[in-house]
């Protein structure tokens, strides 16, 4: 395709993404999407140079998953915010070329995790959420008729027609109404987590909130060929004790009784937030779970990779990355998906096909 034309497709579909309501399917210029790129972890005071690898990789659309800035964090200690210390952050990562080349070039969708909230670790108790909430969606461009505008959170779904098939995009957000965590009571040397957060057992303790909860079963109830739901943080993986759904352990069990609940067919979970990429997988509704975690544009970890990962059905991969979905559809109508993480370099490091179709 003539770069000309290719630009005038992003911008149509960038049009599309960012004007359509929570339940509004529009079909999409062709070619159809087939590429979702995602992404978490970045300090807006570096140069971000894998977002050109993003660019590159022409995807369809790019998921940001999280701590797209650091607003809590200088790069050695944790400072106060205030809306306006939250819009000079955000202000540094618009003013870095490879951000600028992603944002002119792929439509966006975002959520937030702790740094981009504002407050490190934080939940419903950080005392700034609703500012932090303005100065989000403001700088992501949401249109202020859009629904997400319109109630508390930046919890959001998106449909796209893909050649007929329908694919459903639902971001969390698990953040603004999340209770506080459970502390560990033993450090990882006295045989505890690397993490320093436990499995809350109280079954009241909420991570979503019922206003999302509520909103999540009305949307897994529409028809979708296929569904990403998308969280900044590990819904799969809990063996860290770090910021995951698995220190909610009945939020997380609600869930998946909610998949199951709604018959909400070809679900596959996309994350981020833990600072390496892996694929984890349970069997816990009636067709294979997936949870694609892409983490680490700037910086990663690798402790946090090595923590066994009883689910993992791919090596982790802990250098800087972003995650591709690649899909694609049989002639029998059945999707076909490949999840890719990509390096620095541009290159495949870690590649897992998911053959078929996921429901059974």
């Amino acid at each position: 395709m003539a770069t000309a034309s290719r630009l005038l497709l992003v911008m149509n579909l960038f049009v599309f993404v960012i004007a359509a309501s929570a339940h509004e399917t529009t079909a999409l210029p062709e070619p159809s999407v087939t590429r979702i790129a995602l992404g978490s972890c970045a300090f807006q005071w570096e140069d971000q140079a894998i977002l050109n690898r993003v660019v590159e990789a022409r995807p369809d659309i790019y998921l940001s998953l999280g701590d797209a800035i650091y607003g809590d964090f200088d790069g050695e200690n944790l400072v106060p915010v205030t809306p306006e210390s939250l819009k000079s952050e955000w202000a540094r990562l618009a003013a870095i070329p490879a951000f600028q080349n992603l944002r002119a070039n792929v439509p966006i969708l975002a959520t937030w995790d702790n740094h981009d909230y504002g407050c490190h670790d934080c939940g419903a108790e950080f005392s700034l959420k609703k500012e932090s909430e303005q100065v989000f969606l403001d700088f992501w461009q949401v249109p202020t008729e859009a629904p997400v505008r319109q109630y508390p959170g930046v919890y959001q779904s998106k449909f796209l027609d893909s050649q007929g098939k329908q694919i459903q995009i639902i971001l969390l957000d698990t953040r603004t109404f999340r209770d506080r965590q459970l502390l560990a009571e033993r450090p990882q040397e006295q045989g505890g987590s690397l993490g320093k957060y436990a499995p809350n057992p109280n079954p009241g303790a909420q991570l979503l909130g019922n206003a999302q909860w509520s909103w999540l079963e009305r949307e897994l109830k529409l028809h979708a060929d296929l569904r990403f739901i998308a969280s900044s943080t590990q819904v799969i993986a809990d063996q860290k004790g770090m910021d995951e759904w698995g220190n909610y352990p009945a939020e997380r069990q609600r869930l998946i009784d909610l998949i199951n609940q709604t018959t909400a067919g070809n679900v596959v979970l996309l994350s981020g937030n833990v600072h390496y990429s892996e694929v984890s997988k349970i069997d816990a509704v009636p067709y294979p779970l997936y949870d694609f975690t892409a983490s680490g544009l700037t910086h990663v970890s690798e402790e946090y990779a090595e923590v066994p990962n009883p689910y993992r059905v791919s090596d982790p991969y802990a250098e800087l990355n972003f995650g591709l979905v690649e899909i694609s559809w049989s002639e029998a109508g059945e999707s076909q998906i490949k999840f890719e993480t990509i390096g620095l370099d541009g290159n495949t490091k870690l590649s897992v096909s998911v053959p078929g179709k996921l429901e059974e």
